[in-house]
């Protein structure tokens, strides 16, 4: 077992959760069934062995752009982190990002419409018009939050007995913001745990409540992410095109998701952040050696998908940069192969509109892999009637780890 099996396997766990979350919805509309003609090149039938079906595959995650464990089997190799970045984001240039420039993170572990913070030097709330509080000093003042108060805000401090009590700042009704003079702001989340962000902190307006927003360098903010997405123990090429992959999609996002108030959130729909608690030596020397590089692609910003293996071939996204082609790479480190036993009753329970279920079938792949590719459609044949689901809609229904799988017992599209 690899040194770094335990934080590889927290990792893909994480982006496993983000892709369970990302097609939640297209899981519960495509397991409607519906009746389709079997393409020509579709696998053959498998009947389920002793009440079971055993699904055999590839991979963990979605195969679009850059495969972790692939990037640290290049860099084992011998690819420098700019070859690996060239490997997965066929045709695209590194640029860079000016000096200074921020992105807005929304904390969404800070959900109780407030924001609270523990007391430190210089402690300051300040407004959009750039007025400015300096907050007390002193034993009395265990923390303080930054709460909704009609079309503006509160100050208030907590006392030793818990209570709180408002003061007057003379600030307006813009957004307000926690900074320090160190410029490390100590989050305390509901469940009383406290996060250090750099940056500031602010409260931004919702409703009549409020969500809570990191204003923080970019690389200040890659620092927080890169550990969280990939172990830094590995290969150190491999950690910095992961630098440079994060920061990457990150400026995307700023450009052109549109989130009311953010640049980007703090978990897996996003990528993950923890903010300073979260950094590391190794994860910030890939940074600094990276320091602003982007993806491009024709003079605008990548979207630099990536997830923990492709299972030997990536998926063709939805850019000609996410090109679909063989990794030699990715099963450098390990084996990415796994299989799983699906029990006949689990599936029937999944579609009881099929009755007794007999058999499966998977009528269409994508051309991209093993097997003939990751799965497009598959039949679940039982006795009252055949439902046909995508391939990730099943793949998800069941936890398996990528759409690049094969029910043993068929002959598939491709035998691999």
């Amino acid at each position: 077992m690899s040194p770094s099996a335990t934080p590889a396997a927290t990792f893909a766990r994480s982006r496993i959760r983000w892709l369970l979350s990302a097609v939640l919805i297209f899981a519960v509309i495509g397991a409607s069934a519906t009746l389709t003609t079997i393409p020509a090149r579709a696998d053959s039938m498998a009947s389920a062995g002793a009440g079971s079906f055993t699904i055999r595959g590839a991979g963990w995650g979605h195969g679009w752009g850059m495969s972790q464990y692939g990037a640290y089997g290049a860099a084992r190799k011998g690819l420098s982190w700019k070859k690996i970045l060239a490997f997965y984001y066929r045709g695209t240039q590194l640029s860079k990002m000016p000096s200074g420039t921020k992105i807005k993170v929304w904390i969404t572990a800070d959900n109780d419409n407030s924001l609270r913070v523990l007391p430190a030097s210089g402690l300051e709330v300040g407004d959009t018009a750039g007025h400015r509080y300096t907050v007390p000093t002193g034993a009395r003042y265990r923390s303080w939050r930054i709460s909704r108060s009609g079309a503006g805000y509160r100050l208030s401090y907590r006392t030793s007995s818990g209570s709180y009590v408002t003061k007057s700042t003379g600030l307006t009704s813009g957004t307000w913001s926690f900074s320090t003079r160190s410029k490390i702001v100590k989050v305390v989340l509901p469940n009383g745990s406290v996060r250090p962000y750099r940056g500031r902190v602010s409260l931004i307006k919702r409703g009549a409540g409020g969500r809570t927003i990191n204003n923080v360098l970019l690389e200040d903010y890659v620092k927080g992410v890169v550990p969280a997405e990939m172990p830094t123990s590995w290969a150190a090429d491999a950690v910095r095109a992961q630098a440079v992959a994060a920061r990457s999609y990150a400026v995307r996002l700023r450009k052109f998701a549109g989130y009311s108030g953010y640049d980007i959130c703090d978990t897996t729909a996003c990528q993950v952040y923890g903010g300073m608690s979260r950094e590391n030596s190794a994860g910030n020397a890939a940074v600094k050696a990276t320091a602003g590089t982007i993806v491009t692609y024709r003079g605008v910003v990548a979207l630099t998908q990536f997830a923990p293996s492709n299972g030997g071939h990536s998926a063709r996204g939805d850019y000609p940069y996410l090109a679909a082609h063989p990794d030699p790479y990715d099963g450098v480190i390990k084996s990415q192969a796994w299989s799983r036993t699906l029990s006949a009753s689990s599936i029937s329970r999944a579609w009881p509109s099929v009755g007794t279920r007999e058999q499966l079938q998977i009528t269409s792949r994508d051309g991209a892999g093993a097997w003939g590719g990751r799965v497009k459609a598959i039949k679940i044949i039982g006795s009252s009637r055949t439902a046909t689901v995508s391939g990730t809609t099943f793949q998800h229904m069941f936890g398996l780890r990528s759409s690049l799988y094969m029910v043993a017992g068929s002959k598939t599209s491709v035998q691999g």
